[in-house]
């Protein structure tokens, strides 16, 4: 949910598919270099449309993009990065639109527990240390992080998103900056925890945003973020299937459609930060019949191949490839 500067490119219209079509312009920019790592060295992996593609993407309308796989750190991206005219175009929707029903929930108190647990182990928490909420969405972190003693601020960009956080969990609106991250404004070396929960894989430069993150960190300090694991092998039995039936396309990533995925990592793709603790989750598996479910979750612990990376970065990273 972050937008950093771009350089003007080509422009086209889009239509959503919903019963009340809404048009979404974008400009697209070609990617030099890997994001994380700059490498210029890349594979491409297959294509993606700007729609949900079912398992038969090649009768589906819609714009594609090439998706591809840096060689060196194993980021996927796409390569042209398709950027909207405004984030409002992806992010200014009510939460029912964007979030899975089950999502949208009450607060559970065992909410973000395991990520609160590892993160008071590393900066040997007391209370009133202060923590930050890269990208709030719902406000569940946030009040987890509150509840366990946390003196907690946030940040989100979506105007729907973050009033229903106030609204529903009873959050001081006084806690929420409403910007991108690289408009927030907070001291140097304030935060003793901040995090960024399922976020990275939105933003255009999440490199920088992680660098940033770092100048607002104190010493001792660490930054927890959540990202989708580009190694996962249940994505890998998609594309299978896919090449299977003659198609070119890939399941990975969701530039142009929700949840607006731009960016699939490895724990490699972090080498230009000081990771000091990282766990491979096998979440939840879609799309596959529910027998198969217990050996491929066996087989995705026994190979780290997972659908999410849990990592924790402390201040000594932060190293620029630019």
């Amino acid at each position: 949910m972050l937008a950093f500067p771009v350089s003007p490119m080509l422009d086209f219209g889009m239509h959503d598919a919903p019963a009340h079509p809404a048009v979404k312009r974008y400009q697209f920019e070609p990617i030099k270099a890997c994001n994380m790592c700059g490498s210029a060295r890349a594979k491409m992996l297959g294509m993606r449309l700007s729609g949900s593609q079912g398992f038969s993407p090649g009768k589906t309308e819609g714009i594609a993009v090439p998706i591809k796989r840096c060689l060196d750190c194993g980021l996927i991206y796409s390569d042209p990065q398709p950027i909207p005219d405004s984030l409002s175009d992806h992010y200014g929707v009510p939460p029912e639109d964007y979030w899975r029903a089950e999502a949208i929930k009450s607060w559970n108190p065992a909410y973000f527990d395991r990520q609160i647990k590892a993160a008071k182990e590393l900066i040997s928490f007391s209370p009133g240390m202060k923590a930050l909420d890269i990208g709030v969405g719902l406000g569940k972190a946030m009040k987890s992080l509150s509840e366990a003693g946390f003196d907690t601020w946030g940040i989100e960009p979506s105007s729907p998103f973050r009033l229903r956080a106030i609204d529903t969990l009873g959050i001081n609106p006084d806690r929420i900056q409403q910007s991108p991250m690289e408009e927030a404004d907070y001291p140097d070396h304030f935060f003793d925890f901040i995090t960024f929960g399922a976020v990275l894989e939105h933003l255009y430069d999440p490199h920088a945003a992680l660098r940033r993150a770092l100048n607002w960190l104190k010493p001792g300090g660490v930054i927890h973020a959540e990202v989708p694991n580009s190694d996962h092998l249940i994505a890998k039995v998609i594309n299978l299937f896919f090449r299977l039936r003659g198609t070119n396309y890939v399941t990975h990533l969701s530039p142009m459609h929700p949840p607006y995925h731009l960016h699939e990592f490895t724990l490699a793709s972090f080498k230009d930060f000081d990771v000091v603790r990282h766990w491979i989750e096998v979440c939840t598996i879609f799309h596959l019949p529910k027998f198969l479910h217990p050996p491929l979750r066996w087989w995705m612990k026994r190979t780290r191949t997972g659908m999410q990376i849990t990592i924790f970065v402390t201040h000594q990273g932060s190293r620029s490839h630019r």
